[in-house]
């Protein structure tokens, strides 16, 4: 037990990514609104941006589904569609039921290898259909299925099983060319006399195919929820989690046109994410029930502080807190840190400036920055653009607040004004950024003003 917790405190803050921290899961993950919609046998789609909580979902879901010590009241297949290249429509449409069936089988074998007992107490027409399901969807994967079994079992009784399952021939229940809803039907139909409730297909990790292979993974997403062969059945549920830029694609698709399948956005509200993050701290610490104010006793700085640039997303809160969590642990752990460390944690450790300078929007840490007016956007943005140096005050007078394709040199040039009439106004207008940018106006971070040769941009991502 004690190596599970070394586990778990290591893991906390490291990967920030719940596929990464699997024994960290159960310790921190706290349920998002309408939970127990997520939980029946509809088929649904989660939609959520990077770092939002969709495959920590996922995983609860499993857990929760497949309890320790326990046999599983579902049975959980994680599907990881292959994109197919150059067929659409129906003819891929066939091609994604059967990768999805062949998962099924292979989650199915693994399933009676380690709770044997679903099997053998099961009726002899469902010992039957399970043993032909599991040859006629693992093929010539079967003994590499074998092997891995082998190696991951250590009871007798489940291995035997999975040996026979697997080698010993299969009776024919049906024809090689029967359509795949008289599949499922008989699959789930099987697993309910098993003594589990039906199938979750669990569709997640899209993220690289969208840096990869956007237009193919629209076509793939497209056919898999076009059909309406994994909707119809009682007992089969796909449960998808997708990136919010999938959504108008999905959206558009005949699966959620025709309602068989329900869309979900992943959302938190403030007191979700602080109940988050203080678990991940109170893993990290080894103290069950931590919160903010173990770490630090400018508690309601540190609150706003995630409020204010943490955005919507546990990922970004849990980024913003891990400076102070090592400052903490540096420091000894016995007593919350002062305001004044507080201060230089967030002060050496700031949230990034990004902007994305296709739609204009200005982002700090993980939250978008609002309120920004044309000219202070422009002067923001002009030393974005050239954050590599410093901009002289005149050229970013000229040629951010004013908007001149170049800097007038000297009295005859056009638009040329005397500095001692422009000094404050660009002064002003660098004040009214600060007050939006910094998190505080009179100790700036972000913009600095270096006295004889002009300002500059730092933090920025």
């Amino acid at each position: 037990m004690a190596a599970d917790r070394h586990s778990i405190a290591v893991e906390a803050f490291d990967a920030l990514a719940a596929e990464r921290e699997l024994h960290l899961q159960p310790v921190v993950f706290v349920e998002p609104p309408q939970y127990a919609t997520y939980t029946g046998m509809r088929s649904f789609v989660v939609f959520g941006e990077s770092g939002s909580g969709k495959t920590a979902l996922r995983l609860a879901l499993m857990r929760q589904a497949m309890p320790p010590n326990a046999p599983p009241t579902h049975l959980v297949v994680h599907w990881q569609p292959d994109p197919v290249e150059g067929i659409k429509g129906s003819p891929a449409v066939r091609i994604f039921v059967r990768q999805a069936l062949e998962t099924c089988a292979t989650t199915l074998l693994t399933t009676c290898a380690h709770y044997p007992r679903l099997f053998h107490d099961a009726p002899p027409t469902a010992q039957t259909f399970t043993h032909w399901f599991i040859q006629a969807y693992t093929g010539d994967d079967r003994p590499h299925l074998l092997a891995i079994i082998e190696e991951a079992m250590t009871a007798e009784e489940g291995m035997l099983l999975a040996r026979r399952l697997i080698t010993d021939p299969a009776a024919l229940v049906l024809y090689p060319d029967v359509a795949e809803q008289r599949v499922i039907a008989l699959l789930t139909g099987t697993l309910q006399r098993m003594g589990m409730r039906g199938v979750w297909v669990m569709v997640d990790g899209f993220e690289p195919w969208l840096r990869s292979a956007a237009s193919g993974l629209s076509d793939l997403l497209t056919a898999i929820l076009s059909t309406l062969e994994l909707f119809d059945l009682n007992g089969f549920a796909i449960k998808m989690f997708a990136p919010r830029s999938l959504e108008p694609v999905i959206t558009g698709s005949w699966g959620a046109v025709k309602g068989r399948v329900d869309l979900f956005t992943l959302s938190w509200t403030p007191e979700h994410l602080t109940r988050i993050t203080e678990r991940h701290i109170a893993a990290k610490i080894g103290r069950p029930q931590a919160t903010f104010g173990d770490l630090c006793a400018a508690e309601r700085e540190v609150r706003a502080w995630l409020q204010r640039y943490g955005g919507s997303t546990p990922r970004g809160w849990l980024k913003l807190i891990r400076p102070l969590v090592d400052a903490f642990l540096a420091s000894g752990a016995s007593q919350p840190l002062s305001h004044a460390a507080w201060r230089a944690v967030w002060r050496t450790h700031p949230p990034r400036l990004f902007i994305d300078l296709t739609t204009d929007r200005v982002f700090i840490g993980d939250a978008e920055v609002s309120g920004l007016q044309p000219r202070p956007y422009r002067l923001l943005r002009y030393l974005y653009e050239n954050r590599a140096r410093r901009v002289p005050r005149s050229e970013l007078y000229y040629c951010a607040y004013q908007g001149f394709a170049e800097e007038p040199r000297v009295h005859d040039d056009r638009g040329w004004e005397d500095p001692a009439d422009w000094n404050n106004v660009l002064d002003n207008a660098l004040l009214r950024l600060r007050k939006i940018i910094e998190p505080d106006p009179r100790h700036p971070i972000y913009i600095l003003t270096d006295r004889g040769w002009g300002v500059k941009l730092e933090n920025t991502q």
